[in-house]
């Protein structure tokens, strides 16, 4: 998630709209130490749907392989507000990697399909990837940084299903982003895509820290609610219904966080080979130069996309000494541009300052490009604050703006040693330091 396009007057930048400061949070987590918010009185952990939820993660986290249609539906949502190519119906083929690392999974197809036929299709088989267009007979080309090409379109991969084999806690994500379980209750049953279903009711709760009004004022920490319903069937224990509601008390606008996704036609561990994963392109269809993330279909278009020149800069950091684009050719750079009134952003430094940890002595450079900051000196006392010991840049606002057209925060650019851009990012969710990896270490590769 990403804090909204900013005023460009930088005496007044304007605040992330409400109800957009929320950062993204996993449907499904080990549980942790960190603080929960208090349960309901009426929160209970009945041991038949504890019985049925574990036995249905454990089955999920066990896949050698999974093969289904997925048909997702957001709901109290405008459909404009979301970016076009996500949700619908989709074709997945996933080979699952017995580790719960940040990408749980390897090769991959994800076809789109309307009445029945496929409109696209991507595929990764573990070197390179193809996206195919049907409707206008193109298709493109690139290597390992397949999130590239597939761009926000990731999103349809069956998020509940990746996430059930992440470990967030051992993947360094700070105990009070990690939602806390209160409650498991089975709700009734179900026949679905003609198999008989039991339906548990999930309930996860955290605490919301670090909020702020529009006048950047802290505001009280407030309850966040998770609530997914889930039908599993009870041949194989596996979910074929996973809707998810977020609520939190006195901000109405968090109503439009729901969520449902279908599963039908599910074969688990199918047989899989390299035909299943071709990345072969069809026959007369013609080869597209534009970058997936840079379509009219991925989000926001930026002044630069991947490849071009990182626009040049001259910032000062946080001890007032200048940094130059030029002084850091040899290294790859992650610039991250961030505020401190914006929560998303807040949200991702921990991310960020392990990012730095682990690369600062392979040729990394990570820097944060203080930017459209309400007040003169917030960026150095928050970083000072929080202790995070990566770069600080300061007054980024023109290269934000004018250099790379930013329209939100944190917007992540990845530059490889000769000074191109490898990877541009805008909002980054609990695991998405995953694609910042993945392209950090191509970068280093080359």
């Amino acid at each position: 998630m990403a804090c909204p396009a900013i005023a460009q007057d930088k005496a007044t930048p304007a605040a992330p709209a409400k109800g957009t400061t929320v950062p993204g949070i996993p449907l499904i987590t080990k549980k942790s130490d960190g603080a929960a918010a208090a349960p309901k009185a009426t929160d209970t952990i009945d041991p038949k749907a504890k019985a049925l939820h574990d036995k249905c993660l454990a089955t999920v986290k066990n896949l050698k392989g999974i093969d289904m249609v997925t048909d997702m539906k957001f709901e109290g949502m405008d459909p404009a507000m979301l970016p076009p190519g996500i949700g619908g119906t989709n074709h997945v083929i996933i080979d699952f990697k017995p580790d719960g690392g940040p990408a749980p999974f390897g090769r991959f197809v994800l076809e789109g399909m309307k009445d029945g036929k496929q409109t696209s299709r991507f595929a990764y088989n573990g070197t390179g990837a193809v996206m195919v267009d049907d409707s206008a007979k193109t298709y493109s080309e690139c290597g390992k940084e397949w999130f590239q090409l597939l761009g926000q379109r990731a999103a349809n991969l069956p998020q509940w299903h990746i996430e059930s084999r992440m470990d967030l806690a051992a993947l360094g994500a700070p105990p009070e982003q990690i939602p806390q379980l209160v409650g498991l209750s089975v709700v009734g049953a179900e026949k679905f895509d003609g198999v008989d279903c039991d339906v548990i009711q999930v309930v996860r709760t955290m605490k919301l820290e670090g909020m702020e009004d529009d006048d950047g004022k802290p505001l009280p920490a407030k309850e966040m609610r998770i609530t997914e319903t889930i039908a599993i069937a009870k041949t194989d224990s596996l979910p074929r219904r996973v809707g998810s509601k977020t609520e939190i008390p006195g901000d109405e606008a968090m109503g439009a966080m729901n969520s449902t996704t279908l599963f039908t036609a599910v074969k688990a561990d199918p047989a899989m080979d390299e035909k299943t994963f071709s990345t072969a392109t069809p026959a007369g269809y013609k080869k597209s130069e534009v970058a997936a993330d840079q379509g009219e279909d991925q989000g926001p278009a930026l002044k630069v996309k991947t490849g071009d020149a990182a626009p040049d800069f001259k910032l000062k950091d946080t001890d007032g000494k200048e940094v130059t684009l030029d002084s850091l050719k040899g290294k790859v750079v992650l610039l991250d541009f961030w505020a401190t009134w914006c929560v998303p952003c807040k949200a991702a430094m921990p991310l960020i300052q392990k990012i730095h940890d682990d690369y600062k002595s392979k040729g990394v450079a990570v820097y944060g490009v203080n930017t459209w900051e309400k007040k003169e000196g917030a960026g150095k006392k928050y970083m000072d604050d929080k202790k995070y010991t990566y770069g600080c840049l300061l007054a980024g606002d023109d290269l934000a703006t004018k250099g790379y057209g930013t329209s939100g925060i944190p917007t992540l650019v990845i530059i490889d040693k000769g000074g191109k851009i490898a990877m541009i990012e805008v909002g980054l969710g609990p695991d998405g330091d995953k694609k910042l990896r993945a392209a950090i270490d191509a970068s280093l590769a080359k």
